[in-house]
């Protein structure tokens, strides 16, 4: 049985691909430019640093290039990003069920708490950041942190993601997990829920 939910935030609660596209893309345009079916393709899920990495960046440049993301991520968020009726239907269904839930997300902690209150969500227990742990996803180290943080054991929750970093992160935590492919499918949750009982 079901005793708790962790929601990757990305393609998840919010439709953010194109912030962060946008935002990297508009970063790292001084030094190198890349269009967004390259970002969509090779890019999507990671961290900016891994992404920067990438490109083989040293560690001084990756700093300065990934702070101008997060400020220019800061900008964006009040323009792209907006509740989706969605989310809140089923988030609301999910706190009527009294099943505990977190959020999840390979952005910055700052990135995470501006983009759940631009689109009001409450109820959840906490949120963990890529600055939260030694190693984001796809290392199962975030989720494995969550489900202690829940006092529950992987095989009583539940995690949603959308990419395949986020899926390997969620294998490898031996939790439930279950994918879709944007916010407007998160109803899903609810029948997998219902299948697990």
């Amino acid at each position: 049985m079901i005793k708790g939910i962790l929601f990757d935030l990305d393609g998840v609660l919010v439709d953010a691909v194109t912030l962060h596209q946008n935002a990297f893309i508009k970063a790292i345009k001084p030094h190198k430019t890349i269009s967004i079916k390259y970002h969509q393709k090779y890019l999507n899920g990671l961290p900016t640093r891994k992404k920067l990495e990438k490109f083989g960046f040293n560690k001084e440049k990756i700093e300065e290039i990934n702070q101008r993301k997060q400020k220019i991520t800061q900008q964006l968020i009040p323009k792209l990003i907006h509740p989706i009726a969605e989310v809140v239907s089923s988030i609301n269904k999910i706190k009527e069920m009294g099943i505990p839930f977190a959020i999840c997300s390979n952005c910055v902690h700052e990135t995470v708490k501006l983009v759940l209150e631009t689109i009001k969500l409450s109820g959840y227990s906490f949120f963990i950041s890529n600055e939260d742990v030694i190693h984001p996803k796809p290392n199962p180290e975030m989720y494995n942190t969550a489900i202690k943080r829940l006092g529950l054991k992987p095989s009583q929750v539940l995690i949603v993601e959308d990419t395949q970093i986020g899926l390997e992160a969620a294998k490898a935590s031996g939790a439930h997990y279950f994918r879709i492919a944007n916010p407007y499918e998160i109803s899903k949750v609810l029948e997998e829920l219902c299948r697990l009982k």
